[in-house]
């Protein structure tokens, strides 16, 4: 009875002969086994945004991913993009695992991150209107009195 080292071994000696074997050999060798982990960051991000999106959760739930998400998104900026602005800066052009450089790095991270950034807008919006359905609102400037603003800069101000 062949025991499990041997089994291994048999079926490593058939990959190796099988027609794909090249074809997973150059993948193996290749940057494209790797996700890129800033690119992949802002994925997750945008997974926590659905869910500022999802109907089943409070109203005031959704908000908090909203919330989340940019939060998020903002710290991201303060410590990934930094890092990577200062390699580009440095002219550092050695690519990650995946095969990018910082500056391809930083280029894709600005289309990524520029469509998350609009999809948070469209949703803040949504989630707005839908709160002051339900009774709850976020003021503009322009939406306050002048009695409203003088009770402010007395509470706050003085």
């Amino acid at each position: 009875m062949a025991d499990r080292s041997d089994r291994a071994r048999e079926s490593s000696a058939k990959a190796k002969d099988s027609p794909n074997a090249s074809a997973i050999a150059q993948l193996m060798n290749s940057p494209e086994r790797f996700f890129n982990r800033e690119l992949s960051w802002l994925k997750f991000n945008s997974r926590v945004l659905e869910e500022a999106e999802n109907k089943r959760h409070p109203l005031l739930e959704r908000l908090r991913f909203l919330s989340i998400s940019s939060s998020n998104l903002d710290e991201f900026y303060m410590v990934r993009v930094a890092g990577l602005r200062q390699q580009a800066r440095s002219n550092i052009t050695r690519p990650s695992q995946d095969g990018l450089t910082p500056q391809q790095q930083l280029d894709r991270i600005a289309l990524e991150a520029g469509a998350l950034m609009a999809e948070q807008q469209r949703i803040w919006t949504e989630i707005r209107k839908e709160m002051r359905k339900a009774g709850l609102a976020v003021l503009d400037a322009d939406d306050l009195s002048e009695a409203d603003r003088e009770w402010l800069r007395t509470r706050f101000l003085e």
